[in-house]
């Protein structure tokens, strides 16, 4: 009891020493999720059926996975391709995704597969399935670029871009960069087709290298045939010349001849073959750099670039900072100086590797130019030898000029044939780089979705959503909770609370509640406002007080009725009822229907005597308010009132006044000033904040003495929730197990 007394006497100062808003408090956070604990458990269940329903009812997705060994350096590559391979081997694996994601690689499994007629037949077997054939059709449309044709059927050919493009952007490939393993993944609805799929995936992936690699070996082979063709023609045309001017000059050896012209000539036409076979090969050299010019790609496949000592030197210089560049990009990232000085060392290899290959580039169409123009000189150099010798040697010398080319032709033929042959020995080798590992099994549990997971993150989802539910209904209640919340929203202190009352054949009416019990829990809060009062001013308690509301309805007549006749339980007490427009004490009180406060006022009633009624055995006087006047106000602003209060505060020792509310009338704002003390009642979660805010502020402006407020008609279980333990039943006397009964 004392702890109580304590905290109603400093109610004041706890309103100015409150903590500040910025406070952070877990325990109302903790109330607050206690209090809406159903509304919490509620949401949390709807979000976990919904989760259960969407697990429950949800497509499984299976995926399939095949592994497969990629080398990027092909079986029966010469050193020529080994050197273009090393140097490319980076581009190597990412190239190989590309090659699996292709349409080329999906149109084929859907060819394979005969996924086309599958998806007709599946269209016919289930007519539902037409609305989202159509969307197929609109999509691919799209896609293609084909106008929509409304009634028109898909044409196999669009079904077939639309399934090679569903594949395609349902592949997921992955691996490569720790070792020479690729993984192929794939899902689907249906598991038997996500295995097929991904093994005919592997299938045409390692049939398109074998073909691929095939057409570049054939494309070789038939320009070294071209080449190889007009060679013999040629040596055959040089070889039918020869014969036929032996027989038209009637020559059968020439030794002779070849003696005679040996001397001039030989040097000439050993130049003219080499310059030939120089040109040949510097020939074939060009064409391929041209053939690379037009097909915009990489000169470092060029043999005289692999073999150019600088150009190993530059690759494996460029190689070396690669691999530096990617350990330091691991270990440090883009922004350490080392890796900028790194990057810039690799940019500068690739620079001199770039220069390196055009000046080979270059110099490989220099050399042609410089081979032709040789062959041209000597030619020249051969035929005025010619001239010069032909009237001395004659016939012999014709006949030594097209022995000699034939011998040419003859060599450069030969040479040809050796490449042919070994590019046809190259082409009926069928070996592959690629190698599949682990085919696609039917997969057994599907991927998605994790039921378990959807319901966990359901449950948990439903939590979080209740507790914003929860704040967000503590952010937008607009009522008074907690004596905290009165004293913080009115800044006032909060002289105590009443338990809310709750009827039943049996129990008083609340104004009778102190009267039939005074040990009650509502009779102790009684008591606790009353010790507030007192101790507000220790030397001077106020001895007139009047009890008002911001509206009706707010329980201040109850509140007044029982806290007079708490004091009368100590000091000689007046309730006087001064709300003239709806009076109820005496109806609440079931008091006689006597003479009243107006009637004095009025002059009806000549004494006192008239008017009293005593209740709580003659300790407590009451007036009630007799006749409802036409004009309240100015009865209670009459100076005739000022004096009979003025008499009534020389004979009571307390006198407590039932107002009227303060809003919806002024004759609360008349009283306030002519009283000691005015109490305002405020009813928990039902009055308005802002009303009553608006209350106190009108009595205060005009100098009422408002010393404190009461939260009436609580509910000890709610206030629990709400602040400290002393809100609960037991600061009534009761404990809440005994309220409840």
């Amino acid at each position: 009891m004392n702890a109580v007394v304590s905290k109603s006497s400093l109610a004041a100062q706890q309103v100015n020493n409150s903590p500040s808003e910025d406070d952070f408090d877990i325990g109302i956070y903790i109330r607050i999720v206690r209090r809406s604990k159903w509304i919490i458990t509620f949401v949390a269940i709807l979000c976990l059926i919904g989760g259960i329903f969407v697990a429950k009812n949800a497509t499984p997705i299976y995926n399939a996975t095949a592994k497969i060994l990629a080398d990027p350096y092909q079986p029966n590559a010469d050193r020529e391709e080994q050197y273009i391979a090393s140097a490319m081997v980076f581009l190597f694996f990412e190239t190989q995704y590309e090659i699996i994601r292709s349409r080329a690689i999906a149109e084929t499994v859907v060819d394979k597969l005969n996924l086309v007629e599958k998806l007709k037949k599946e269209q016919n077997d289930n007519p539902q399935n037409i609305s989202f054939i159509k969307q197929i059709k609109d999509t691919i449309k799209d896609l293609i670029g084909y106008k929509k044709i409304e009634n028109n059927p898909l044409t196999d050919a669009e079904l077939r871009i639309l399934l090679a493009e569903k594949i395609s952007s349902g592949l997921i490939v992955s691996g490569g960069r720790k070792n020479q393993i690729i993984t192929i993944n794939y899902e689907s609805k249906n598991p038997q087709e996500a295995a097929d799929i991904i093994n005919a995936i592997s299938d045409a992936y390692i049939d398109f290298g074998l073909t691929t690699r095939l057409t570049d070996v054939k494309n070789r082979q038939k320009w070294l045939t071209s080449q190889y063709e007009q060679l013999k023609t040629k040596l055959e045309n040089s070889e039918e010349r020869v014969k036929n001017y032996r027989e038209k000059q009637g020559l059968i050896h020439s030794f002779q001849q070849r003696a005679i012209a040996n001397t001039q000539l030989q040097s000439l036409n050993t130049n003219l073959v080499a310059a030939r076979t120089t040109l040949s090969i510097k020939s074939e050299e060009y064409q391929l750099v041209q053939d690379i010019k037009q097909g915009n790609k990489d000169f470092s496949a060029l043999a005289q670039v692999m073999q150019d000592s600088s150009i190993t030197n530059l690759v494996l210089n460029e190689a070396t900072v690669a691999n530096r560049v990617k350990e330091l990009d691991e270990r440090y990232g883009n922004l350490h100086p080392k890796m900028i000085a790194a990057i810039s060392e690799l940019k500068s290899a690739q620079s001199n590797l770039s220069r390196g290959i055009a000046k080979i580039v270059e110099r490989t169409e220099n050399e042609f130019r410089l081979a032709k123009l040789q062959v041209d000189n000597i030619n020249k150099l051969i035929d005025q030898t010619k001239s010069d010798v032909q009237a001395l040697q004659g016939d012999s010398f014709s006949l030594v000029s097209l022995e000699r080319e034939v011998e040419n032709n003859r060599r450069i033929y030969e040479s040809f044939q050796s490449r042919l042959l070994e590019a046809n020995v190259r082409g009926e080798i069928n070996a592959s780089n690629v190698h599949i590992i682990d085919n696609a099994t039917v997969p057994k549990v599907p991927v998605r979705p994790n039921v378990n997971k959807i319901i966990a993150l359901s449950g948990i989802l439903g939590v979080f959503l209740g507790i914003i539910v929860a704040f967000l209904r503590e952010i937008t209640n607009t009522t008074f909770r907690t004596p905290d919340l009165v004293e913080e929203k009115l800044k006032l202190p909060v002289l105590g609370i009443t338990p809310l009352v709750k009827l039943n054949k049996k129990s008083a009416v609340p104004e009778k509640q102190y009267l039939d019990d005074s040990r009650s829990p509502f009779s102790e809060s009684i008591n606790t406002i009353r010790t507030g009062l007192i101790f507000s001013n220790i030397d001077n308690p106020p001895k007139s007080v009047l009890i008002t509301s911001a509206t009706s309805s707010e329980g201040k007549s109850t509140l007044a009725v029982n806290l007079a006749v708490a004091y009368s339980n100590i000091g000689k007490t007046l309730l006087l009822e001064v709300d003239l427009r709806k009076p109820s004490i005496g109806r609440n009180l079931q008091l006689e229907n006597k003479l009243g406060l107006t009637d004095i006022l009025s002059g009806v009633a000549k004494t006192f005597t008239d008017v009293i009624q005593e209740k709580n055995e003659g300790k407590l006087s009451i007036i009630t308010c007799g006749t409802i006047p036409q004009n309240p106000m100015e009865l209670l602003s009459s100076l005739k009132f000022e004096k009979l209060l003025a008499t009534f505060k020389d004979e009571y020792q307390y006198i407590v006044l039932d107002g009227p509310p303060t809003l919806p009338v002024s004759d609360a704002s008349i009283l306030g000033n002519k009283v000691d003390a005015v109490v305002v009642a405020a009813r928990a979660e039902q009055t308005k904040i802002k009303v009553s805010k608006e209350a106190v502020s009108r009595l205060q402006k005009l100098n009422a003495n408002v010393i404190g407020a009461v939260l009436t008609a609580a509910e000890p279980q709610k206030m629990s929730y709400f602040g400290d333990h002393y809100y609960a039943g037991e600061y009534y006397g009761v404990s809440p197990e005994q309220d409840k009964a």
